[in-house]
């Protein structure tokens, strides 16, 4: 039962694409054919310039911002005060588990 839904599912689409294939198509004309400058622009052209595109929208809103962790224009004295009382309040959180524990940690520490 499985193997012929399997079957079926899969030849319906060749089923319904059997007129792509036909070699004496006699409908509508396909039209003048395409330059080489044409199918270079429509397939390397549109993709490259949508990419470049995309990456300057991306991009728009740091440059409009600007970079405010650069050196020359010198940090925010609030956040910067903010990390360094953090990165001391985890030093002595740190310290304080490793004082109750009674022993070191890591892979040869004492449980």
């Amino acid at each position: 039962m499985r193997a012929g839904t399997v079957a079926a599912l899969t030849a319906v689409p060749l089923l319904a694409a059997g007129s792509a294939f036909a070699t004496d198509f006699q409908g509508e004309d396909a039209g003048p054919r395409l330059s080489v400058l044409a199918t270079v622009g429509i397939f390397v052209g549109i993709p490259i310039g949508l990419f470049l595109l995309i990456t300057f929208l991306v991009m728009v809103p740091s440059w409009v911002k600007g970079d405010t962790n650069r050196t020359e224009i010198g940090w925010d004295t609030k956040s910067a005060a903010r990390a360094e009382a953090s990165a001391e309040d985890a030093g002595k959180d740190e310290a304080k588990a490793g004082a109750a524990s009674g022993g070191t940690g890591g892979a040869s520490g004492n449980w």
